[in-house]
């Protein structure tokens, strides 16, 4: 399953537990194994096993932050949906987004014209912080005039979904009368395209 798909995290926790106790049962059957047969850890299969265990303490340290990230509720799922010409967005969910301070769990966001809205379910996360946390890593990847607003109340959120949508459907310059506006109108729908599509990017290369 793809990240940014609903219900992404529920797979990736499962997938995730499996993996940390394959890697944790390996490393101690080799450490416990070469113990017993040489009555020593001082073995070249100590250091493999200890090697083992850096591995393995981060998909440990992962599997934690899974089960923390809370998932988008099949209401959530239900809303953004039934809104018509949300797939003309980048629409995606269950986002988990990590910085050196806290995390941010968001059940969906939505990306068009250089603007995010986010929702998230979770009561320990900061909307405001939030926001200004995506848009400084926006920044930093030279996305220019980047912005995200981030809710918690879903009936707000269905609402700034429905105006970011019909933002996108709307051209961005009036028609133009020569062939020379023409073409600068379609440079800014690239750029703007362009924007919206490494916004996007950056958003599942920053979550869990």
């Amino acid at each position: 399953m793809k990240k940014g798909s609903f219900g992404y995290l529920q797979k990736k926790r499962v997938f995730s537990l499996v993996k940390s106790i394959l890697f944790l049962a390996a490393v101690l059957i080799i450490y416990f194994t070469a113990l017993h047969h040489f009555q020593t850890n001082k073995n070249i299969f100590s250091i493999i096993a200890a090697v083992g265990a850096l591995p393995t303490g981060r998909s440990i340290v992962e599997t934690v932050m899974c089960y923390r990230a809370r998932s988008a509720s099949d209401r959530v799922r239900q809303k953004v949906e039934e809104i018509p010409g949300i797939s003309s967005c980048y629409s995606l969910y269950d986002l988990y987004l990590t910085s050196y301070e806290r995390a941010y769990s968001l059940s969906h966001a939505a990306i068009g014209n250089g603007l995010l809205v986010g929702l998230t379910e979770a009561q320990d996360t900061d909307c405001r912080l939030c926001g200004q946390h995506i848009c400084d890593m926006a920044a930093k990847e030279g996305i220019e005039g980047f912005k995200a607003d981030i809710y918690r109340n879903l009936d707000e959120y269905t609402a700034a979904l429905k105006d970011l949508v019909r933002n996108k459907e709307k051209p961005d310059a009036l028609t133009a009368e020569t062939d020379g506006d023409e073409r600068e109108e379609v440079k800014d729908k690239n750029i703007g395209a362009d924007r919206d599509a490494r916004a996007a990017a950056l958003i599942l290369s920053i979550s869990l």
